[in-house]
Formats: C-alpha cells, sequence, structure tokens
C-alpha cells in the first residue's frame, strides 16, 4: 500500500510502464466533472472507474482483494475513510474470488483505517486487503485500475 498526494503520483513510475498515462489522465482531466462510469486509457490493461458511493459505515464495507488489477483509488469530492488489512492477515473469503470482476469479498473489519483527504490518493497491490469509501455524507471517486502484468 502508498498513501501520499497526487502532486507526488509521479514518483511512483516503479509501479508500472503504464504510470505515464495514469499521469497525463490527472494532469489533463477536469476530475470533478466527470460522469461515472468506465474511462478506457489503453483498454482492459489500464482504465479509471468513476464512482459515486453513499454514505457507509466500517462495519457495510467488505474488505475486497483483487489478484490481476492494482487499484489506485482517489478521493474527488471530499475526504474519505478507507481500511487495509495486509495479506497475511486476511480471513477467509466470504465470496470466492470472481475471476471476471477479478475481487474477493472478506467478513470483518480492517486492521488499520486511513483518512486520506481530497487531493491524495491510495495505491493498493493485488493481494493487500481493503475497504474503500466509507464516508458519512457519499463520495465522488476516482479507481484507477492497473493490469499488474503490464
Amino acid at each position: 500500500m502508498i498513501l501520499d498526494t497526487l502532486d507526488r503520483l509521479g514518483e511512483y513510475g516503479f509501479i508500472s510502464p503504464l504510470m505515464d498515462k495514469v499521469q497525463e489522465f490527472f494532469r489533463t482531466t477536469n476530475l470533478e466533472s466527470l460522469e461515472t462510469g468506465r474511462i478506457d486509457l489503453q483498454g482492459d490493461d489500464l482504465f479509471v472507474n468513476v464512482n459515486r458511493q453513499g454514505a457507509q459505515t466500517r462495519q457495510e464495507v467488505p474488505i475486497e482483494a483483487h489478484t490481476e488489477y492494482i487499484d489506485i483509488q482517489v478521493p474527488i469530492s471530499s475526504d474519505e475513510e478507507m481500511g487495509f488489512i495486509s495479506a497475511p492477515f486476511m480471513p477467509v473469503p466470504s465470496v470466492p474470488y470472481n475471476k471476471d470482476r477479478d475481487v474477493a469479498f472478506y467478513p470483518g473489519l480492517c486492521d488499520t483505517y486511513l483518512n486520506v483527504r481530497k487531493g491524495m490518493f491510495v495505491v493498493f497491490f493485488p493481494g493487500e486487503g481493503h475497504a474503500p469509501a466509507i464516508t458519512r455524507d457519499g463520495i465522488l471517486k476516482l479507481i484507477v485500475k492497473i493490469r499488474k502484468s503490464c
């Protein structure tokens, strides 16, 4: 997991050769004007999900983890709380891995919760458990999906 500010995104080129395209997207896009849905930057290898999520508590958000994709999660409209749990401490899945959606869900709460401010980002690598979009008022957020093999 990585937590940092968007103005430092350029420091993380080592994550993937596709990070140049991610940086260009953030430099050239009015993030607050995006409509919900998927934006393809390089087909299934690199895309952005624009989500609007209503209010949720820690208890309502299941832990999730991915196998094929790196997530870069970016709150746009407000701060967001996100949970994190390292792979060795994850419980047995409550919903088995779905290859088509690249996600498995796990019961319980995360070990750590972070306040991710507007203007920041969090990178979750494959296998790392996370519980995103915990807010009192709802949120507009981006999830950049980078295929790990690219």
